[in-house]
């Protein structure tokens, strides 16, 4: 159902002066509303309606078929960023089953000194959907991920109080991390159980949380 759908919305999509961050970011506010208004009807007919209403008018704006892909791409990245509701109709299906979504607060397991000794560690991975493994390397305050296409993705790590850390984007040449963000956004996430060396991790988007293992290596 979930290939289903974005195929779905993606076919009814082929039809960019470069859009800046806060033109695509302001049509996936009126995306993210007008799903949220729409949540009694059935998914594949709420994607129709924002493709004809917001998609299909924005794309046109662009006659180059390659600037239009690329806002494209664009748009469908920072939809996962900043929007919940469509996050839930493209849930992960990982086959690790490491990843979730929720709207209650994760119940903390962890201690402080547990907190304290993560990043003594050096060397992470996690899993995403599908099965793709990327492997995680702390080095000072450098948070470096490598993907399974050699492609990279660099942020600042800082350490926070009650178990908490900050992730913010310097660069990355991977097709997603590049279009999810830009440089200088700002994550922040919470460990709050640790189980033979998996980190259960989550991070909040307005009142969604976002959860995933991460494991030491």
């Amino acid at each position: 159902m979930r290939i289903h759908l974005l195929l779905f919305f993606i076919l009814f999509s082929f039809t960019s002066q470069s859009q800046t961050i806060q033109t695509v970011d302001s049509l996936n506010n009126e995306i993210c509303q007008s799903l949220a208004e729409n949540k009694i009807l059935n998914d594949e007919i709420r994607l129709h309606s924002i493709n004809k209403s917001h998609v299909i008018p924005f794309l046109a704006k662009f006659k180059d078929t390659i600037a239009q892909r690329k806002a494209f791409e664009k748009m469908i990245y920072r939809l996962q960023k900043n929007c919940n509701e469509f996050n839930a109709l493209f849930p992960k299906d990982s086959i690790h089953n490491d990843w979730g979504m929720q709207n209650e607060k994760p119940i903390g397991h962890v201690s402080k000194e547990q907190c304290n000794t993560f990043d003594e560690s050096k060397k992470f991975h996690y899993w995403e959907e599908r099965g793709k493994k990327v492997e995680v390397t702390i080095n000072g305050n450098l948070w470096i991920e490598k993907f399974g296409d050699n492609t990279f993705s660099k942020l600042l790590y800082k350490k926070r109080s009650n178990c908490e850390f900050e992730l913010e984007f310097i660069e990355s040449n991977n097709l997603s991390r590049k279009n999810l963000s830009v440089k200088g956004d700002k994550y922040r996430y919470k460990i709050y159980d640790e189980e033979e060396n998996i980190y259960s991790v989550y991070s909040k988007n307005k009142e969604t949380y976002y959860t995933f293992k991460l494991i030491k290596e």
